[in-house]
Protein backbone atom coordinates (compact mmCIF):
# COMPACT_ATOMS: atom_id res chain seq x y z
CA UNK A 1 0.00 0.00 0.00
CA UNK A 2 1.31 3.51 -1.02
CA UNK A 3 0.95 6.11 1.30
CA UNK A 4 0.48 9.73 0.21
CA UNK A 5 2.27 12.74 2.24
CA UNK A 6 0.52 15.91 1.91
CA UNK A 7 2.78 18.81 2.37
CA UNK A 8 0.90 22.53 2.91
CA UNK A 9 3.46 24.19 4.10
CA UNK A 10 3.65 27.72 6.38
CA UNK A 11 1.45 29.24 4.11
CA UNK A 12 -1.33 26.86 3.78
CA UNK A 13 -1.12 26.48 7.52
CA UNK A 14 -1.66 30.15 8.26
CA UNK A 15 -4.45 29.96 5.51
CA UNK A 16 -5.58 27.03 7.37
CA UNK A 17 -5.79 28.81 10.84
CA UNK A 18 -6.83 32.42 9.83
CA UNK A 19 -9.66 30.40 7.95
CA UNK A 20 -10.73 28.26 11.86
CA UNK A 21 -10.30 31.68 13.50
CA UNK A 22 -12.86 33.54 11.54
CA UNK A 23 -15.44 31.03 12.66
CA UNK A 24 -17.93 32.66 15.21
CA UNK A 25 -19.25 29.77 18.66
CA UNK A 26 -22.53 30.61 19.34
CA UNK A 27 -21.82 29.31 22.64
CA UNK A 28 -18.62 28.15 24.64
CA UNK A 29 -18.04 23.90 23.49
CA UNK A 30 -20.92 24.29 20.52
CA UNK A 31 -19.10 23.74 17.22
CA UNK A 32 -17.89 26.47 15.40
CA UNK A 33 -20.27 28.51 12.47
CA UNK A 34 -19.35 30.32 9.53
CA UNK A 35 -20.70 33.84 9.33
CA UNK A 36 -23.81 34.21 7.97
CA UNK A 37 -24.34 35.08 4.86
CA UNK A 38 -25.15 39.16 4.11
CA UNK A 39 -29.08 39.18 3.79
CA UNK A 40 -30.68 39.77 0.22
CA UNK A 41 -31.26 43.43 -0.52
CA UNK A 42 -34.91 43.88 -0.58
CA UNK A 43 -37.02 44.98 -3.55
CA UNK A 44 -38.36 48.10 -3.25
CA UNK A 45 -41.65 48.76 -4.12
CA UNK A 46 -44.11 51.28 -4.05
CA UNK A 47 -47.44 51.68 -1.79
CA UNK A 48 -50.59 54.19 -1.80
CA UNK A 49 -50.45 56.94 0.37
CA UNK A 50 -54.48 57.31 1.65
CA UNK A 51 -55.89 59.66 3.95
CA UNK A 52 -58.68 59.29 6.21
CA UNK A 53 -60.30 61.72 7.96
CA UNK A 54 -63.12 61.50 10.69
CA UNK A 55 -66.00 64.13 10.38
CA UNK A 56 -67.70 64.68 14.11
CA UNK A 57 -71.21 65.13 13.80
CA UNK A 58 -71.84 65.62 10.59
CA UNK A 59 -70.15 68.61 9.80
CA UNK A 60 -67.32 68.51 6.93
CA UNK A 61 -65.26 71.42 8.22
CA UNK A 62 -61.35 70.26 8.13
CA UNK A 63 -60.83 72.11 11.70
CA UNK A 64 -63.04 69.75 13.17
CA UNK A 65 -61.79 66.78 11.48
CA UNK A 66 -59.23 64.31 12.44
CA UNK A 67 -57.10 62.93 9.75
CA UNK A 68 -55.47 59.84 9.60
CA UNK A 69 -52.66 58.35 7.22
CA UNK A 70 -51.78 55.00 5.67
CA UNK A 71 -49.82 52.84 3.48
CA UNK A 72 -50.67 49.37 4.86
CA UNK A 73 -53.77 47.76 4.02
CA UNK A 74 -54.32 46.12 7.51
CA UNK A 75 -53.94 50.12 8.90
CA UNK A 76 -56.22 51.40 6.24
CA UNK A 77 -59.48 48.86 7.25
CA UNK A 78 -59.28 49.21 10.93
CA UNK A 79 -58.95 53.01 9.83
CA UNK A 80 -62.75 52.52 8.44
CA UNK A 81 -64.12 49.33 10.23
CA UNK A 82 -62.91 49.99 13.75
CA UNK A 83 -62.08 53.90 14.02
CA UNK A 84 -64.75 55.06 11.72
CA UNK A 85 -62.38 56.90 9.70
CA UNK A 86 -63.76 57.74 5.70
CA UNK A 87 -61.72 57.50 3.10
CA UNK A 88 -60.54 60.69 1.82
CA UNK A 89 -58.35 60.24 -1.40
CA UNK A 90 -54.95 58.36 -2.29
CA UNK A 91 -51.95 61.06 -2.03
CA UNK A 92 -49.84 59.17 -4.37
CA UNK A 93 -47.22 56.27 -3.88
CA UNK A 94 -44.16 56.20 -1.29
CA UNK A 95 -41.06 53.57 -1.50
CA UNK A 96 -41.14 50.47 1.08
CA UNK A 97 -37.28 50.86 1.70
CA UNK A 98 -35.01 53.37 2.24
CA UNK A 99 -32.74 54.80 -1.01
CA UNK A 100 -30.69 57.17 -2.47
CA UNK A 101 -32.57 60.66 -2.01
CA UNK A 102 -35.18 59.46 -0.10
CA UNK A 103 -36.50 60.84 3.40
CA UNK A 104 -38.46 58.48 5.63
CA UNK A 105 -42.25 59.50 6.26
CA UNK A 106 -43.22 59.28 9.86
CA UNK A 107 -46.67 59.10 11.22
CA UNK A 108 -47.03 61.13 14.79
CA UNK A 109 -50.03 61.60 16.42
CA UNK A 110 -51.00 64.67 18.89
CA UNK A 111 -51.24 63.22 22.17
CA UNK A 112 -53.47 65.76 23.86
CA UNK A 113 -56.27 65.88 21.20
CA UNK A 114 -60.27 65.93 21.53
CA UNK A 115 -60.61 64.50 17.88
CA UNK A 116 -57.72 62.13 16.36
CA UNK A 117 -54.76 64.13 15.01
CA UNK A 118 -51.88 62.63 12.81
CA UNK A 119 -49.00 64.61 10.78
CA UNK A 120 -46.63 63.29 8.21
CA UNK A 121 -43.16 64.67 9.05
CA UNK A 122 -39.62 63.99 7.95
CA UNK A 123 -37.99 66.36 10.28
CA UNK A 124 -36.39 65.51 13.20
CA UNK A 125 -37.44 68.81 14.77
CA UNK A 126 -41.25 67.52 14.24
CA UNK A 127 -40.40 63.38 14.97
CA UNK A 128 -38.62 64.55 18.38
CA UNK A 129 -41.35 66.54 19.73
CA UNK A 130 -42.45 66.03 22.66
CA UNK A 131 -46.22 66.98 22.30
CA UNK A 132 -46.59 63.69 19.57
CA UNK A 133 -46.33 59.99 19.50
CA UNK A 134 -44.37 58.63 16.65
CA UNK A 135 -46.01 55.60 15.30
CA UNK A 136 -43.09 54.81 12.94
CA UNK A 137 -42.30 55.17 9.57
CA UNK A 138 -44.39 54.43 7.04
CA UNK A 139 -42.65 54.85 3.57
CA UNK A 140 -39.70 56.72 2.07
CA UNK A 141 -40.17 59.79 -0.23
CA UNK A 142 -38.40 61.16 -2.81
CA UNK A 143 -36.74 64.02 -1.90
CA UNK A 144 -36.22 65.56 -5.51
CA UNK A 145 -39.03 65.21 -8.25
CA UNK A 146 -38.35 62.31 -10.87
CA UNK A 147 -40.38 62.89 -14.29
CA UNK A 148 -44.04 62.63 -13.07
CA UNK A 149 -43.90 63.13 -9.26
CA UNK A 150 -45.86 65.49 -7.63
CA UNK A 151 -45.03 67.50 -4.41
CA UNK A 152 -46.53 66.57 -1.36
CA UNK A 153 -47.37 69.34 0.51
CA UNK A 154 -48.36 69.38 4.40
CA UNK A 155 -51.17 72.11 6.09
CA UNK A 156 -51.58 72.58 9.53
CA UNK A 157 -54.54 74.45 11.49
CA UNK A 158 -53.37 76.00 14.68
CA UNK A 159 -50.99 73.59 15.55
CA UNK A 160 -53.56 71.27 16.26
CA UNK A 161 -54.98 69.67 12.93
CA UNK A 162 -52.65 68.74 10.06
CA UNK A 163 -53.61 67.26 6.63
CA UNK A 164 -51.91 66.79 3.05
CA UNK A 165 -53.02 67.09 -0.46
CA UNK A 166 -51.09 66.25 -3.51
CA UNK A 167 -50.40 69.90 -6.05
CA UNK A 168 -53.15 68.61 -8.07
CA UNK A 169 -56.08 67.70 -4.85
CA UNK A 170 -59.33 69.01 -5.24
CA UNK A 171 -59.40 69.26 -1.50
CA UNK A 172 -56.72 71.59 -1.09
CA UNK A 173 -58.51 74.76 -1.99
CA UNK A 174 -61.00 73.18 0.85
CA UNK A 175 -58.49 73.24 3.33
CA UNK A 176 -57.27 76.51 2.34
CA UNK A 177 -60.78 78.35 2.48
CA UNK A 178 -61.20 76.69 6.13
CA UNK A 179 -58.34 78.50 7.81
CA UNK A 180 -55.17 75.54 6.98
CA UNK A 181 -52.14 77.17 5.90
CA UNK A 182 -49.46 75.34 3.88
CA UNK A 183 -46.67 74.20 5.67
CA UNK A 184 -44.71 73.59 2.47
CA UNK A 185 -43.77 69.69 0.46
CA UNK A 186 -42.98 66.97 2.47
CA UNK A 187 -41.49 65.55 -0.82
CA UNK A 188 -42.31 64.00 -4.05
CA UNK A 189 -44.57 61.65 -4.46
CA UNK A 190 -45.24 58.75 -7.69
CA UNK A 191 -48.87 59.68 -9.03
Amino acid sequence: MKRFTVRIGLAGALAAALAFASMTYATPGALPQAEAAPAAPVADELVTLQEFATFNDGARDPRDTGFYFATKQSEASAAVNKFHFRKIEDLGRVHTTPGANRAAVHRLRLKSSEHPSYLLAISDRDIRNTQCIDEGIIGWIDNSPEIGDHPLLRYSYNNTRWAAAVDTSPGQAALIAHGFHSDGPIGFVVP
